[in-house]
């Protein structure tokens, strides 16, 4: 019989904190199937799970095109739990759902959430006259940073171990070699990118200020919206006015983002680098597919800047 508990996994270097919650798999090492919230958590773990005997990695939540804070569980996300001994989701207000998953307690997997505890940017500032929405304070799309990426992965090499002990030392190996080829691919990024460092963007996704941060890219202004949704009328009339204002003509957003709205900003002489926010991968794309949707994205900011000063140049 396989033990359950809602937990809560605290993280302090490679030691995770389980609260109210036994080890899950007993020393002769039973099998053990883990759930992810969304893929770019179900990438990193995948790296952390690689090769380890007897354990299932799945992702809960299919490909989305809108934002992944409004995803809410369905009954066929309900039913896949039902059957899982653990689920590894983000926290800190990257699920909706958090709560729920914690509030099933003994009947439901035990629940890690492993972004606790590690820093995250603080997007606190003027609501305008606005109600509060998701778009202020934390902002838990750490995953978009290959430096958070190496802290999330080893919050959920601890969680394994403390989840999963007889393979201890697999999980410690394989974060240990994750960590490597993410310190390789955010060199190679940088190196890249070099010459941009300091140059202003401007943002239309929430999640992209953390690419912004790992290449050292200002941000010139930033226009809150949802993942997916587009402008119109209006409302798209005074974001292109108010972006016409700014000294910057490169604009960062999400690859999803409406065909419409990325012709608007082209049309009025923006730069648009349509950059992938790991939220529409499939469980078949592990952490190889992370590590190159983050090449492609530096790849994408290059060409973007490339294309302003080459258009600069012309005019």
């Amino acid at each position: 019989m396989r033990r359950r508990a809602a937990i809560i996994a605290l993280i302090f270097g490679l030691i995770a904190v389980l609260t109210g919650c036994k080890r899950l798999v007993e020393p002769e090492n039973q099998s053990i199937s883990v759930y992810t919230s969304f893929w770019p958590v179900y990438a990193l773990t995948d790296a952390v799970m690689r090769e380890v005997p007897d354990a299932t990695l799945h992702a809960m939540a299919q490909p989305q095109d809108g934002c992944l804070r409004d995803y809410q569980i369905s009954d066929w996300d309900a039913a896949m739990l039902a059957n899982a001994d653990a689920i590894i989701i983000g926290g800190r207000g990257l699920e909706s759902f958090e709560s729920a998953l914690f509030g099933l307690e003994e009947n439901g997997p035990a629940v890690s959430a492993v972004l606790y505890n590690l820093e995250l940017y603080n997007q606190d500032r003027a609501a305008d006259g606005e109600s509060e929405s998701h778009l202020d304070g934390p902002n838990p799309h750490l995953y978009m940073s290959i430096e958070g990426a190496k802290q999330i992965v080893e919050s959920i090499a601890a969680t394994m171990q403390s989840l999963d002990p007889g393979y201890a030392d697999r999980y410690v190996q394989n974060a240990q070699s994750a960590q490597e080829r993410l310190d390789r691919l955010l060199s190679d990024n940088r190196a890249l990118l070099a010459g941009l460092s300091g140059r202003k963007v401007i943002l239309m996704n929430e999640a992209l200020i953390y690419a912004a941060r790992d290449y050292g890219l200002e941000v010139a202004d930033w226009v809150d919206r949802v993942s997916g949704e587009g402008m119109y009328d209006n409302e798209i009339n005074k974001c292109l006015d108010r972006l016409k204002a700014t000294d910057c003509r490169v604009i960062l957003i999400e690859k999803q983002a409406p065909q419409a709205l990325t012709e608007a900003l082209e049309g009025e002489g923006f730069s648009v680098a349509r950059l992938d926010v790991l939220s529409a991968h499939r469980e078949s794309e592990g952490f190889d597919a992370y590590v190159e949707a983050q090449s492609a994205n530096a790849r994408a900011i290059l060409d973007a800047f490339a294309r302003a000063e080459s258009t600069e140049e012309t005019n």
